[in-house]
């Protein structure tokens, strides 16, 4: 029997000091909800989850870029709904100068509001804009719409010109057309018909445009929900495993503190010793 050095007693501390920091490890997942709360506890599966994090969060952004493409689109399809209206009452005026029941001076009175219908169909070109930018007018019209979360110009993005889906040149061609005789009245019907045509044209573009990217965001929120399910595998704890580790951890704490109390009291038994 020892007294200056009882090797029980150490081999105990140590057993509680280490179920202990197992106690205190249980506590931080279940506390944070996280299986890996530092970096020792899986390294590769911290590194595989943090990528997959950084994924997440470019994906959920993605998905925000591509609802911002859709109100650039709706912006767009709006103002061309709007100069379709006046194109049609354009129309309608040229259909009225168009007979002889109406007198040249009828034309002049008529031509008044043609022109000024005209000046907004090129005012409303030249101000629609999304965020600053231009929508409508020829070659400033050009978007690259970052959709993917990589940088690949071909899978990651969609380069759209609205210039090329409309030509606005020339205000859609009608910049010279007035209707004060018969016959330029006349002449006028089929350039407005173009122009009607072609914006007709351009707005089912951009609706079908609208529907891909209504289905970009479709699969974006699937990739999303599958990535978050994998990472969620990797980095989050299993609450019902860590609670009864916790109990175990729990139940070898106190087998340790017992037996470090029986330790530290075995070496009175000397005192027996001396005393007798």
């Amino acid at each position: 029997m020892r007294v200056s050095t009882n090797v029980q007693s150490m081999v105990a501390q140590r057993y509680v000091q280490q179920h202990t920091e197992e106690l205190a490890h249980e506590d931080s997942q279940l506390s944070s909800g996280e299986r890996i709360v530092r970096a020792a506890d899986d390294p590769a599966g911290l590194a595989i989850s943090s990528k997959m994090k950084a994924i997440i969060r470019s994906t959920s952004q993605a998905e925000r870029n591509t609802n911002d493409s859709i109100s650039l689109l709706q912006v767009a399809e709006g103002s061309l709904n709007t100069i379709q209206a006046i194109t049609t009452r354009l129309r309608e005026l040229s259909m009225q100068s168009s007979t002889d029941t109406v007198s040249d001076m009828d034309r002049r009175i008529i031509d008044k509001e043609f022109q000024q219908m005209k000046k907004e169909v090129e005012r409303i070109t030249a101000s629609t804009s999304f965020n600053g930018n231009n929508i409508i007018k020829d070659n400033q019209s050009v978007y690259d719409l970052q959709i993917g979360v990589n940088a690949d110009k071909n899978l990651d993005r969609i380069h759209y010109d609205l210039g090329k889906i409309m030509d606005s040149s020339n205000n859609f061609g009608i910049a010279g057309v007035n209707l004060r005789s018969k016959e330029s009245s006349q002449n006028s019907l089929s350039t407005l018909d173009k122009m009607m045509t072609e914006i007709s044209s351009s707005r089912a573009q951009l609706g079908s445009m609208s529907n891909r990217m209504n289905s970009v965001i479709q699969n974006l929120q699937v990739s999303k929900e599958n990535l978050s399910d994998s990472n969620s595998k990797i980095r989050d704890a299993d609450v019902a495993r860590e609670s009864a580790n916790k109990a175990k951890f729990q139940i070898s704490q106190s087998a340790s503190l017992s037996m470090l109390k029986l330790s530290n009291d075995q070496p009175g038994a000397i005192l027996k010793l001396i005393g007798g």
